[in-house]
């Protein structure tokens, strides 16, 4: 029961013979990573400057700190008005009424 095919056996073969180029393995030259180091510690792009990323940081936590003020709220308000008794006659009228339906 030899059901092999022969395009896919190539295939599997010249794969397998593939070898990457020396070129790609390659590590960029040691000035060129110095200089994006130094750059990059400078802080000399405009998008990540200090006082920039500071502000966004900032801002960010600010943000943050109301979301999670307001979720706080939601969470309370959300348990207080679960665990109220309803006190209203007619509330407890239409709770028997459908409490009663099959």
């Amino acid at each position: 029961m030899n059901n092999s095919d022969p395009s896919l056996d190539r295939l599997l073969h010249a794969a397998g013979q593939y070898r990457p180029a020396a070129a790609a393995q390659e590590e960029p030259p040691f000035g060129f990573t110095t200089r994006v180091v130094a750059a990059w510690m400078a802080g000399s792009g405009r998008e990540g400057s200090g006082l920039e990323a500071s502000l966004q940081a900032m801002w960010f936590r600010r943000a943050f700190l109301c979301a999670v003020a307001v979720m706080a709220v939601s969470v309370g308000w959300s348990f207080k008005t679960d665990t109220a008794a309803p006190n209203d006659e007619m509330a407890i009228a239409s709770y028997d009424a459908t409490a009663d339906l099959p």
